[in-house]
């Protein structure tokens, strides 16, 4: 019986390995197929690590809430979107932290790329506010894709 065991358990282990093997070599291909590896030409941002924590907690929270965003408007709240967006606005303490952080890295770009994340949120709050559900939706996109050029530019 322990024999069975053994060689059921080093079959198992071995049909385990097979298709790890396999996984990997579909990545290898899907991979190469969009140019193969590169490596990762971003400006790493050279702040202190408790600060990437909190940046990068704080970049999920603007995360979820962007999530929260499409949620309201899928189901037609422009009142909630108006909410949401306003979290996310630009601020004299939002604009206080993204100095900070911008000063602590040395990149100036990092302040003009995160005015420009939540300053869209404003105008999506805005055209929100206003019933203007189809601005709202492309004030999303616009946001989304301010939220991509920074994380195209810097790494943490």
């Amino acid at each position: 019986m322990k024999r069975f065991l053994l060689a059921a358990s080093c079959a198992f282990a071995m049909s385990g390995a097979a298709a790890q093997a396999a996984d990997m070599s579909k990545m290898h291909e899907m991979m190469m197929k969009m140019g193969g590896p590169t490596p990762d030409e971003r400006v790493e941002m050279n702040i202190p690590a408790p600060m990437k924590v909190m940046q990068k907690r704080m970049m999920r929270q603007h995360f979820d809430t962007l999530s929260e965003i499409t949620a309201a408007l899928a189901a037609n709240d422009l009142k909630k979107t108006a909410e949401i967006a306003s979290s996310i606005g630009w601020t004299p303490e939002e604009a206080n932290r993204c100095a900070t952080i911008s000063e602590a890295a040395g990149q100036k770009e990092l302040l003009t790329l995160g005015m420009a994340v939540h300053k869209k949120a404003d105008e999506l709050a805005d055209n929100a506010r206003a019933g203007n559900r189809d601005k709202a939706l492309a004030n999303l996109s616009e946001l989304m894709k301010n939220c991509n050029a920074c994380h195209e530019r810097f790494r943490l």
